[in-house]
């Protein structure tokens, strides 16, 4: 097995928008930092970082396709994303079942609400507010 990742180009838009709308996601949009993962040359994968501000943007997007859970997709994707932006704060609001999973990729419950972007808290809102699973607020710091 192969895992394979790519940045995304402005024409896979349309493609990584229909996968968010099947998980009720947010859409992507151009100018966010989107990776694809393949599985042996099968799509299996997204994720994204969205730009915030000069200093900070969300990780977030992360969605794994049915089929393939369990092969490690979801850690490479977020390490990629980690790795390949260039924002010293990343802010990512994940469903609450996964704070270990994102607690072992370096990510804290915020401790400074103050600090968060006003973008980030009503994107955390509208989430608490969207979804049947309460959504945490994470941040890491390079």
């Amino acid at each position: 097995m192969e895992i394979f990742l790519r940045v995304a180009t402005v024409t896979d838009l349309g493609a990584v928008n229909k996968r968010y709308e099947e998980v009720d996601f947010v859409p992507s949009h151009e100018g966010e930092l989107i990776v694809l993962a393949s599985c042996d040359g099968k799509p299996a994968g997204q994720g994204r970082v969205g730009t915030i501000d000069a200093e900070s943007g969300e990780l977030g997007g992360i969605y794994v396709y049915p089929g393939n859970e369990g092969l490690g997709i979801a850690r490479k994707v977020v390490d990629f994303l980690i790795k390949n932006s260039d924002l010293s704060i990343l802010y990512c609001l994940p469903f609450e079942n996964l704070e270990g999973f994102y607690g072992s990729m370096g990510f804290t419950p915020v401790k400074d609400m103050g600090k968060v972007p006003q973008a980030v808290i009503k994107k955390h809102q509208w989430c608490n507010s969207n979804y049947d699973k309460p959504v945490l607020l994470l941040e890491r710091r390079k």
